[in-house]
């Protein structure tokens, strides 16, 4: 993903303060209870607040993943990048210890949203890349999303113990994955019942476009020919789906975010090859 930027600490993530400045009318005059979250080193606007919402500053919650990560261990901040002008910054951090299945090996990774938008929560992702496509998968539905809601009420050991947690829940979740590997592997999978596979994914429709009917095809294909795979088993199944929401389509932060906390073709998928 070329929009994040590499780093070695979380030192070097742009931790720039947010105001919220008073909203005035095309008259100059003043909003009651509404004011502008602004970028204090560019101006940019964030978002529409009300009087009793106070920023939880970058310095505050980069403080509070450090001093997190570093209680859970062996974790690796790597890059992060910045969505819409900075109304969400996303952190990527890597775990220590790539999973091994059967020599295919897989890295967990988990993401940290930090909305300064005034409309979310920051959220923990945990996510896993495979090795030998690069195929990434963010391994929970939106729903079941960890978030660190800190409220100007919270005190940092408060949210230093939250985010520790949702670090945890996130570490557990992508080392557990090595089981859904091991289950997908073991279950033969044809090409017939990748077929049926995309038309539930992408169901045909009369005088459809076509577009989504190349897409079925494409998502068949990678079943046989795509990276790491073999078009045998239902691991094969999925990662011919992963493959193809991880490179196709240009690549933004915005649409990471999407890919993190909404629902997916392979997140739907993969509830379908488990079941």
């Amino acid at each position: 993903m070329g929009f994040f930027k590499e780093i070695e600490t979380l030192d070097e993530v742009n931790q720039f303060n947010v105001e919220k400045v008073q909203a005035y009318d095309a008259n100059q005059r003043k909003l009651p209870n509404v004011y502008s979250l602004q970028r204090s080193d560019c101006g940019t606007h964030l978002g529409i607040v009300g009087n009793s919402y106070r920023p939880i500053q970058m310095d505050e919650m980069i403080d509070v993943l450090n001093t997190a990560s570093q209680k859970v261990g062996n974790i690796d901040h790597v890059s992060y990048a910045e969505s819409k002008g900075g109304r969400k910054v996303v952190i990527q951090s890597k775990l220590a210890e790539s999973i091994n299945v059967d020599g295919d090996k897989i890295d967990p990774y988990f993401y940290t949203v930090i909305d300064n938008s005034g409309m979310g929560s920051n959220k923990v992702i945990p996510s896993t890349v495979r090795i030998a496509c690069d195929n990434a998968f963010h391994l929970i539905k939106s729903n079941d999303v960890a978030e660190t809601r800190a409220h100007h009420s919270s005190q940092f050991g408060d949210r230093v113990e939250r985010m520790t947690s949702y670090i945890i829940n996130s570490v557990t979740t992508a080392k557990n994955f090595s089981g859904i590997v091991e289950k997908l592997k073991g279950v033969k999978f044809s090409k017939d019942e990748m077929v049926k596979l995309t038309q539930t994914l992408i169901p045909v429709e009369k005088d459809e476009s076509t577009r989504k009917a190349n897409k079925r095809e494409r998502l068949v294909e990678l079943f046989n020919a795509g990276r790491g795979n073999v078009g045998e088993t239902r691991w094969d199944a999925f990662n011919a789906i992963t493959e193809f929401e991880t490179h196709t389509g240009k690549k933004s932060p915005e649409k990471l975010i999407r890919n993190l906390t909404g629902k997916t073709m392979s997140r739907t998928a993969l509830q379908l090859l488990t079941a």
